[in-house]
């Protein structure tokens, strides 16, 4: 054999074995990242991938996931990145493309989304593959976020009054008018009715038929709101306007919630943060770490927060209670979550949000059973009836509201926004 035959056969099989190992890494890893993905834990998953992409170049599938992964923790920069990078290596395919028009989302570029999206559809079929559900979800979220929807609903409503003679009786009805939303209604088999409006709640003053209910029919429009992670990082102000001071300090929800309690107190603390948007997300990442949605006998504010518990009634409230200890103004909002298509009957959707003011944006909406909604709040399905505790004896329950009535109704159009 000759003397230079040997090392070469000794450096190939080298890099052989080499190889083989590299191999091997990159399934165990890719398996890592399966098994991450199964349980949700985009942290655990996007390590996997990044260690498995050091052990080759990977393929569509890889690069794809490693950007939804990032998306889903929030690192839209590097989501968006990797999409981009991701087109430019295995080129435009359904999958590709719909994973660039998520990173778009991510990042706040719904122009850019809805382009992309218009690029798939001049795609052939063996392109597109199995990624057509994906895309169709990925439209309908684009809508849901920036779109409207339209709805027709109808209430049947007993407040028990008496009839003639006796004094009206009132009831808190969804805001007529707000950024948000447009409210139209009459009202049927009633005695009399009278809209009412006063400070931050629409009411109506109602004489019944003795005995009868009277029927409310509305026609509604509720506008999406996404406000996007790059608006978020560009909001550096921490100015709080005089007028809403009083939403830093203690409120009644119920019970008083004063955030100046100590456990409050010392969460609100470790999540201050340079900014009060992201301090608002460091709030909504521990609320989703250390609350699970349980019902609870726990009504104080520290109790709640012990015992890691609660629903949508003390999610809002916990969560505006730890925002106004950490320096951000917050309300509670409450409403009915509506059916998101077709028609629905005996829908009994109340519920509670909260809405924070960022400096110079003004109020924002905020889902605290979300981690993502501070960006990307979407809810065009969220009637909302009132915003609370703008005073600290200000108290949504001191109120008859519609949200304790069923209606029924339907879907009439999701659309984008004129």
């Amino acid at each position: 054999m000759s003397r230079y035959l040997l090392p070469c056969l000794l450096l190939l099989t080298a890099a052989a074995g080499f190889a083989q190992d590299d191999e091997a890494a990159y399934r165990e890893a890719m398996a890592r990242c399966e098994e991450a993905k199964g349980k949700g834990d985009f942290a655990t998953m996007a390590a996997a991938l990044r260690e498995a992409l050091k052990h080759g170049p990977g393929d569509e599938y890889a690069w794809r996931s490693l950007s939804w992964a990032l998306g889903h923790l929030g690192q839209w920069q590097d989501s968006l990145a990797l999409a981009r990078e991701n087109v430019a290596r295995h080129g435009e395919t359904g999958w590709s493309l719909e994973q660039l028009a998520e990173a778009q989302i991510g990042a706040s570029d719904y122009a850019g989304a809805r382009a992309t999206l218009e690029r798939i559809s001049s795609l052939p079929p063996e392109a597109i593959g199995t990624a057509q559900g994906a895309i169709d979800g990925t439209r309908q979220r684009l809508l849901d976020l920036t779109g409207q929807r339209r709805y027709r609903l109808r209430w049947q409503v007993d407040l028990g009054q008496g009839g003639p003679g006796q004094p009206a009786a009132r009831l808190l009805m969804p805001r007529f008018h707000d950024p948000r939303q447009d409210f139209e209604f009459t009202v049927h088999n009633a005695v009399t009715y009278r809209p009412v409006s006063e400070g931050p709640r629409d009411f109506i003053d109602v004489v019944q038929k003795p005995g009868e209910p009277f029927t409310i029919e509305a026609t509604v429009t509720i506008r999406g709101f996404a406000l996007g992670h790059a608006a978020l990082e560009a909001l550096t102000s921490t100015a709080v306007p005089e007028a809403l001071k009083p939403c830093l300090g203690p409120f009644r929800h119920g019970e008083v919630f004063d955030p100046a309690s100590p456990l409050c107190s010392r969460i609100a603390a470790f999540s201050r943060s340079l900014t009060p948007a992201r301090t608002v997300q460091n709030l909504l990442n521990w609320m989703r770490d250390n609350m699970k949605y349980a019902d609870t006998q726990n009504a104080t504010l520290d109790a709640i927060l012990a015992g890691g518990q609660g629903v949508c009634h003390h999610y809002c409230s916990t969560f505006t209670a730890l925002c106004r200890a950490a320096g951000v103004p917050a309300r509670v909002a409450h409403g009915i979550v509506l059916g998101a298509e077709g028609e629905f009957r005996d829908n009994a959707g109340s519920h509670g949000w909260a809405s924070v003011y960022l400096d110079p944006v003004g109020w924002v909406p905020v889902e605290p059973l979300d981690a993502g909604s501070l960006a990307l709040f979407g809810r065009s399905n969220y009637l909302l009836t009132d915003y609370a505790n703008e005073t600290p004896e200000d108290n949504h329950f001191a109120y008859t509201s519609i949200q304790g009535f069923k209606c029924d109704g339907e879907v009439l159009a999701l659309e984008p926004q004129p």
